[in-house]
């Protein structure tokens, strides 16, 4: 399932165009700020959201009750490269990842250096995901990490509190250079309140079991230069 929010049209209209020439069996429910676009309104669930990201995000999420095999949320300024989600899928499921995010390209707006794409590699076990632009969550994982907040408005911080889930429960992360997505339409908190999401985000890891700042640092745990073979399906 395919979940993001949406202002405009473009170039999440797109992102779903190449999202659906996957073999895979993929469900979208988009959420819109304003009207449904024309490109967009028959995979849009709800339109005029006003809550925050991850307040919409639960609305959307909650409808799938647990179904899909894998969670795509997406955001709606990004570009994907071709046949982005088969090869995502499957590199996941090689490196048995139960979360990831594709590397941001050289010219993204990436909050983390981590998440920037690295050359001669296929992907990096790491012990940090961002929670946007693009984040591919396995079904155990799903489990594990929704309902999002409800009173997070713009989710800052939250990635921390992700990793001491995952990390807790024994569950693999990374991050997949060779999927790397442009993220350069938009600055970072254009949209939104840099000091009023910076300051959500520390009063909310105040009250919450997190990882520290330092998973962000370095290159990751491990380096994958080439798929791994197949491993074990993972508890359903």
């Amino acid at each position: 399932m395919v979940v993001g929010i949406y202002r405009e049209d473009e170039p999440i209209a797109s992102l779903v165009e190449e999202l659906m020439t996957s073999r895979h069996d993929v469900r979208f429910r988009l959420g819109a700020m304003a009207d449904s676009g024309p490109r967009l309104s028959h995979v849009t669930a709800r339109e005029h959201l006003s809550a925050g990201k991850f307040q919409n995000l639960n609305e959307l999420v909650e409808a799938d009750d647990g179904e899909s095999d894998w969670l795509l949320i997406v955001d709606d300024d990004v570009l994907l490269p071709r046949g982005f989600l088969d090869r995502m899928v499957e590199v996941c499921r090689r490196c048995d990842f139960a979360l990831a995010q594709p590397a941001q390209t050289r010219f993204s707006n990436a909050n983390w250096p981590i998440a920037k794409r690295h050359f001669l590699s296929l992907a990096r076990e790491t012990k940090f995901v961002e929670i946007g632009p693009v984040t591919l969550v396995r079904r155990d994982a799903v489990r594990l990490l929704t309902p999002f907040p409800a009173d997070l408005r713009y989710g800052w911080g939250l990635d921390f509190v992700w990793s001491e889930v995952m990390e807790r429960h024994g569950l693999g992360m990374g991050i997949v250079d060779a999927l790397a997505v442009e993220h350069a339409s938009r600055a970072v908190a254009s949209t939104y309140s840099w000091d009023s999401a910076q300051e959500e985000g520390r009063r909310f890891l105040e009250t919450v079991d997190h990882a520290p700042i330092g998973v962000t640092e370095g290159s990751g745990l491990r380096t994958f230069r080439w798929a791994p073979r197949v491993p074990a399906a993972p508890p359903s």
